[in-house]
């Protein structure tokens, strides 16, 4: 019984070590530039020259991503307008568009909004 096992895991082992030979063997090795680099926001990474970034620009992305938040907030207060008691919702309400308006406010008079200085 036992040597029928070990014949068994031999013949497994040789079958398995064939097939791994044959496929790399067989195997087709294309390179593709494309496929094989990493892609890092638009710009090779390991180039040696750096494209000038605008502050300007990801401040203003930035200012979008807290506006969008900000808005996002404001829908489902909205929504749940029937399901809280008014004063409450107000409150909280007046505090999220008072927020809002006293920085849009603000960041126009620093004039961080224009694109040409």
């Amino acid at each position: 019984m036992i040597m029928k096992i070990t014949n068994f895991m031999l013949l497994n082992i040789l079958i398995l070590t064939t097939l791994i030979i044959m496929i790399t063997m067989l195997n087709f090795k294309k390179y593709n530039w494309e496929k094989n680099s990493p892609y890092e926001c638009g710009f090779n990474p390991s180039s040696k020259f750096r494209l000038p970034f605008s502050l300007h620009f990801f401040l203003i992305s930035t200012l979008f991503l807290i506006f969008d938040i900000e808005i996002s907030i404001l829908i489902p207060m909205i929504i749940s307008m029937k399901y809280n008691f008014f004063n409450q919702w107000f409150y909280s309400l007046m505090i999220i568009l008072s927020t809002l308006i006293l920085s849009i406010f603000y960041e126009w008079n620093k004039k961080l909004l224009t694109w040409i200085s």
